[in-house]
């Protein structure tokens, strides 16, 4: 069996503001794609195209999206942006973001609750020289909001998702100076209910855009499972993962899922 799974959000997302941040063609999104992805996608666009100084965004429930583009927001010179969304939008925490971004010399209002969204962001030059320290982020997204905008932030966070990050900021850079593009990857975690069926019922699948050397955290879903009794063969298409006789499933299986939450429901 062959399984088409969809490309990593996470690499996707911060895709987009690359290649926002280096004027280049923003990847297309069809209607397939994740909603978070879609939704900074047209967020994005929006700013692009508009010629008024102020622009209103209502990003949902989705908060990928408010926190890169508080960032990102916050150093387009002579823009002003509000970011706002759902209701359950206004009680995820962003003053952690905001704080270090003001740091730095952003311009960012609270246009209702203190430390919640909506965002008021008059864009203006941000001095990325100064060092900014975030320590215990509440999202690991803080740090890569600031990272993505070239801001020199130091962390005491060893999230794979950071990792990620800075690992696509130099990917990025290096295809942008060539003629090369950049292909995502697929999502290692959506891989994780396939890992899960073949556990339970046997059998072979085949997952093609998935690699060992992955910029993705998740991979380690493909160890996780080795206990679990699922062989993953790497091949110049992707994986392909089968039920082996050699790993008999364990009484206990002992792993940290802080790294790789999404992972969790599909091993539990």
């Amino acid at each position: 069996m062959r399984i088409e799974l969809p490309i990593s959000k996470s690499i996707a997302n911060r895709l987009l503001i690359l290649q926002s941040i280096h004027g280049d063609e923003l990847m297309p999104v069809s209607a397939d794609l994740p909603e978070d992805v879609q939704i900074l996608h047209r967020a994005l666009t929006t700013l692009h195209h508009s010629t008024q100084r102020y622009t209103t965004l209502n990003l949902s429930n989705c908060g990928t999206a408010m926190r890169f583009l508080t960032a990102y927001a916050a150093q387009l010179e002579n823009k002003v942006t509000v970011l706002d969304g759902v209701e359950r939008m206004r009680h995820r925490p962003i003053g952690q973001l905001v704080d270090a971004l003001r740091e730095i010399g952003a311009d960012i209002e609270y246009l209702g609750e203190e430390g919640f969204p909506p965002l008021r962001i008059k864009g203006c030059i941000l001095d990325k020289h100064r060092i900014v320290t975030l320590n215990n982020p509440q999202s690991t997204q803080f740090v890569s909001a600031l990272l993505l905008i070239s801001a020199n932030v130091q962390t005491d966070s060893t999230s794979p998702y950071i990792t990620l990050t800075h690992e696509l900021i130099q990917h990025y850079t290096t295809l942008h100076n060539s003629t090369q593009r950049y292909t995502i990857e697929k999502d290692w975690s959506s891989a994780a209910f396939w890992y899960e069926y073949v556990a339970l019922h046997g059998g072979e699948i085949t997952l093609p855009g998935l690699f060992r050397d992955s910029l993705q955290g998740d991979k380690v879903v493909a160890d996780i499972f080795a206990h679990l009794g699922v062989h993953t063969t790497y091949t110049d298409e992707g994986v392909v993962i089968s039920s082996s006789p050699l790993h008999p499933t364990p009484h206990t299986l002992h792993h940290d899922f802080v790294a790789c939450p999404d992972l969790y429901p599909a091993v539990a």
